[in-house]
């Protein structure tokens, strides 16, 4: 046990080390881990795009990831390819320039394979089948090049170039390679360095010109791209398309309105007059005199345009995070937002401009898309919902408004709006909602009676001299009947509703995966179930880890559990990233490179320690209680905001890698080489598992914080079992 116990897949693969030029070796394994993390990042980005930005979209890319991965190390190493090991590995490696092709352009193609619907919440089965077939190939060559390059060169070495090279590859397509170039520009580049990698491992340096040639490809890329856009939107007419580092801006037409989509989810159109009077003017006519208004979102759409036509408004406030989508938003509509002396625009993370600004207003408009993702939700909670009524001045309104049937309210619609009227109560005394092409609810300090709302209406329309085209007589008397705003009041109070929270986004877990994610009406009403029961049922099972307290079976319990607990952290941290920093897409590849990063490190550093010699078993529980204590600090995070929490998370997931990095030599030494491949087995499983079962099951429905608490107690009851039994 006190042996060197060898280093990570040299146990698993038998190596055969050749006079090969070693240097050639670990400047190709450099540039395999570099394109590693491109691809990763590339397919989650892609992934994020197609299926409507949801974060649960990428702990299923993650649990797909992990297990071809896994299937392809288990099918390279049963084949015992000993023979020309460095022709092996340059074949892999070329197979792999190709495979990575496919991966993207299958996800860009998917729409027309399996007639997806352009703009609409995509089937959970389809989501899981897509990303299944895409990433088959590309994981399944991506888990073959470790232990093919362990047969060339020191496993150590293959692990520390893979890391600096999987760590440098996510830094430079985060913040370089994706301001510059389209994807599909990074995709040229990615598959050039693989063939040259090819050409010095064979040594055929006089053909090193045919893989550069393939950068002529870049006098063509925009329309490369927007040709795989325009058949990924099949059936739209594609007018403008940018990437921006929030996500994928498409702009399209028809007739005389154009639509702008951000990351595949609807935004607004331009013009579209029922749309943004709806969405501005009934709190602003509620209020007696609404001097200086805030508006979230949709200003591109015609909504400033319609606030000052309010004659007392002496200021808007438009919040944009995306600059972008304000400079494509005034190219396509062709409107000149500088005309606008009583407009004052801010460009960055609206909530953190409503969380730290000194101003006040009479009425705050939030005109966002539902709540499909977490970055969306964050407006929708109730941390936000205090944060906006701190800069409400008295008598002021809060409006929001979330997307319901025309005129049959579903128990699954009644339960979002029961739960949107909960979190709003929660921080207003007084919330009202209307019956409007979309659910719209008032919220502020001051009553209004639901009978005399029609008659306000009226009278303020004609004191403030506007002419509206739909807010008027003739959609009152259709909207606010009195059959109507009974049926909606009764629809909801007949509802189980929830708190929405920061820490527990139930509101995009109703919209993205109990309506257009799951088809199956028993599955529905199962999840539902699910939000009734209470927490601690679902710690139960954990206890399950007792009957493996002998010290094998434990050590395998061990296994799995630091393999869930490892991308289960991540998941975690991800979705923490999005609630506190505002947006993912574009550090997609910085979150993956640190963590493989920490991987890399960790493995490095048990290979030079102390921790070999000594008894093996109780390191590895220290290890365990080491892991409870680091999902306790993320439990610290998720309850307080830290300043420069973007970077702090960014340490945790290099953190989790390298604990990661540190348990599975030592799990080897204690089960002996002979069970190397089981263990490597055990770990992926864990991994793939607690991907799926956090993103999907745990943090929508237990919330963040016992999510964390689940692993905490998990990886502390695994290590006092490493410890009793030893």
């Amino acid at each position: 046990m006190n042996q060197d116990v060898g280093i990570i897949m040299d146990l698993i693969f038998p190596s055969v080390y050749l006079n090969l030029s070693v240097k050639r070796i670990e400047l190709a394994v450099f540039f395999s881990g570099f394109v590693a993390v491109i691809s990763q990042t590339l397919i989650i980005r892609e992934g994020l795009s197609l299926f409507g930005g949801n974060e649960l979209v990428s702990g299923i890319l993650l649990c797909f990831w992990l297990v071809w991965m896994g299937l392809g190390s288990f099918l390279f190493s049963s084949f015992r390819l000993h023979a020309k090991p460095d022709l092996n590995y340059a074949f892999l490696l070329f197979i792999l320039a190709f495979s990575i092709v496919f991966s993207i352009t299958f996800i860009r193609f998917a729409p027309v394979i399996f007639s997806l619907p352009f703009g609409e919440i995509i089937n959970l089965g389809k989501i899981i089948l897509i990303s299944i077939i895409a990433l088959a190939p590309t994981c399944i060559v991506f888990g073959g090049l470790y232990p093919a390059a362990s047969r060339i060169i020191m496993p150590e070495s293959v692990y520390l170039w893979e890391a600096f090279g999987s760590f440098s590859g996510g830094i430079l397509v985060s913040f370089v390679l994706v301001q510059i170039m389209p994807t599909y520009g990074i995709l040229i580049l990615s598959f050039v360095v693989l063939l040259l990698c090819v050409l010095i491992i064979i040594n055929k340096k006089r053909f090193l010109l045919i893989p550069l040639l393939f950068l002529l490809l870049f006098f063509r890329i925009n329309a490369i791209e927007n040709f795989s856009r325009k058949l990924q939107m099949r059936g739209q007419n594609l007018i403008g398309l940018d990437q921006s580092k929030y996500g994928v801006i498409a702009v399209t037409k028809s007739e005389t309105q154009v639509n702008f989509y951000i990351n595949g989810i609807y935004d607004f159109s331009y013009p579209d007059l029922f749309t943004s009077e709806e969405a501005v003017h009934y709190a602003l006519l509620l209020h007696h005199n609404p001097k200086y208004v805030l508006l979230v979102g949709g200003g591109e759409g015609g909504c400033i345009r319609e606030i000052l036509k309010h004659p007392m408004v002496k200021r808007v406030t438009y919040l944009e995070l995306d600059f972008l989508l304000f400079k494509m938003g005034e190219q396509y509509t062709r409107q000149d937002f500088g005309q606008f002396e009583r407009l004052e625009t801010i460009f960055g993370d609206p909530r953190f401009f409503i969380k730290n600004t000194k101003k006040h207003y009479d009425v705050i408009i939030i005109n966002l898309p539902d709540p499909t993702n977490v970055q969306i939700n964050r407006f929708y909670t109730g941390e936000f919902f205090r944060e906006a009524r701190r800069i409400l001045l008295p008598g002021g309104f809060f409006s929001i408004h979330i997307t319901t049937p025309p005129n049959i309210i579903s128990p699954l619609y009644g339960q979002l709006l029961k739960t949107v009227q909960n979190t709003l109560r929660s921080s207003f005394n007084y919330v009202l909602a209307l019956p409007t092409s979309k659910t719209t609810f008032i919220a502020g300090d001051k009553r209004i009676a639901s009978n005399k709302i029609v008659d306000l209406l009226r009278r303020r329309i004609v004191e403030r001299g506007l002419d509206l085209s739909y807010v008027n007589d003739y959609y009152f008397d259709y909207n606010f009947s009195r059959e109507k705003l009974k049926y909606l009041k009764s629809s909801i109070e007949e509802s189980n509703g929830y708190l929405n929270t920061d820490l527990k986004p139930v509101c995009y877990y109703f919209t993205s995966i109990l309506w257009g994610g799951i088809g199956s009406l028993y599955l529905k009403r199962l999840f539902i179930k699910f939000f009734n029961l209470n927490p601690l049922l679902f710690f139960i099972p954990l206890l399950l880890v007792f009957i493996f307290y002998r010290k094998k079976f434990i050590v395998y319990a061990s296994i799995f559990s630091m393999g869930a607990s490892e991308i289960s952290a991540e998941v975690v941290l991800i979705i923490l990233f999005q609630v506190f920093y505002g947006y993912l897409y574009g550090w997609i590849g910085a979150i993956i490179a640190f963590y493989m990063l920490g991987l890399g490190l960790g493995t490095i550093y048990y290979l030079h320690s102390p921790m070999k010699r000594g008894n093996l078993v109780i390191t590895l529980s220290r290890v365990e209680f080491i892991t409870a204590l680091y999902f306790a600090v993320i439990l610290l995070i998720s309850l307080f905001h830290i300043p420069g929490i973007n970077i702090f998370i960014a340490v945790l997931v290099f953190s989790g890698g390298f604990l990661g990095g540190l348990h599975f030599p030592l799990s080897i030494g204690i089960l002996k080489r002979e069970k190397a491949g089981w263990i490597y087995a055990l770990d992926l499983i864990g991994s793939s598992l607690g991907a799926l079962l956090t993103a999907v099951l745990f943090i929508p429905i237990l919330g963040i914080v016992n999510t964390i608490l689940i692993f905490l107690v998990l990886n502390s009851l695994v290590g006092l079992g490493l410890m009793v039994t030893e």
